[in-house]
């Protein structure tokens, strides 16, 4: 009888405390998209980004803190997170000691922003190929990087455009490898896709073949000679002769450090020039004329029109 009382109780027991409604615990949105632009019709110069964004599907931003949010941390103390954009390097495969980097960098002046709009909507986001991802873009006044030069760097979660007050008074010269840069940042991961992996092996072995000793990719440009380049006319025995358009950005005594470079600087002076101009510039070099036809059928794969 003692026994049955006993089950008897602890069977309402269970029945009551099942009734009872669990806690429910509430995350805030700590992964939210911040990646968008929110209107204001107040402030003419946040109102275009916001149009900007509306018809592009781009945020641009010439702020790198582009939100706030207050959040308490595992010990239960309030904090302010602040999400900025990152000029981390994105490109993967990139070996340790060779990464690309910026120095530092100046925000624009915001009166700067609506002339560096109208000059990415008429002359850069006209020419993207559907399909490429353009995470953001950041307005910025100084830009300098390691390897990128200053006007255009691709960074995480965004790409930073430098030297926007300049804009105006650029000349043809100029605003062409301008636009050059800008499109390499946007287009070099849509290059390098694994899908282009037979073409970009054609593209560096083009180099690498003239040397059984040595790998071109890398190479102080003192071996840049008979005894360790062969199968090319002495006079072609050089840097633009065994397929490089100069030295790396990050040397000037050496090759370019790795293949990725050798590609981005392709892909930048083709989307700089016209095929007319880069001719006149390389065309005697018979090397860079057919290493420059492998990144041409890539980016006609991706959709990019070359002038």
């Amino acid at each position: 009888m003692k026994t049955k009382l006993i089950t008897i109780i602890l069977l309402v027991f269970l029945g009551t405390s099942s009734c009872k409604k669990e806690p429910v615990t509430i995350f805030p949105d700590y992964d939210r998209n911040w990646l968008i632009v929110n209107d204001n019709p107040n402030d003419a110069v946040v109102h275009a980004t916001y149009l900007f964004y509306q018809n592009t599907g781009i945020p641009v931003y010439f702020n790198d803190t582009i939100g706030t949010q207050q959040r308490v941390d595992v010990f239960g103390h309030a904090y302010t997170y602040y999400a900025k954009l990152s000029l981390t390097y994105s490109l993967g495969g990139v070996q340790a000691g060779a990464t690309p980097y910026v120095t530092d960098f100046s925000l624009c002046a915001k009166s700067d922003v609506p002339v560096a709009l109208d000059y990415l909507k008429n002359n850069i986001f006209s020419e993207i190929p559907k399909g490429i991802y353009v995470p953001s873009i950041l307005l910025v006044e100084s830009l300098n990087t390691n390897a990128f030069g200053s006007y255009a760097y691709k960074g995480l979660n965004t790409i930073a455009i430098g030297q926007v007050s300049k804009i105006p008074t650029m000349d043809d010269t100029t605003k062409q490898k301008y636009k050059g840069a800008i499109l390499r940042a946007i287009l070099t991961n849509a290059v390098l896709d694994d899908k282009y992996s037979d073409l970009l092996n054609k593209f560096y072995n083009e180099s690498r073949k003239y040397s059984s000793t040595k790998d071109l990719y890398g190479l102080n440009t003192y071996y840049l000679n008979s005894s360790y380049v062969t199968g090319l006319p002495d006079d072609q025995i050089n840097i633009k002769g065994v397929g490089f358009l100069d030295t790396d950005p990050r040397s000037s005594y050496s090759t370019p450090l790795s293949t990725w470079m050798d590609a981005c600087m392709y892909i930048e002076a083709i989307c700089g020039s016209t095929t007319t101009q880069f001719q006149s510039l390389y065309g005697s070099y018979p090397v860079i004329m057919t290493k420059y036809g492998y990144i041409k059928q890539i980016l006609h794969g991706i959709g990019y029109q070359i002038q």
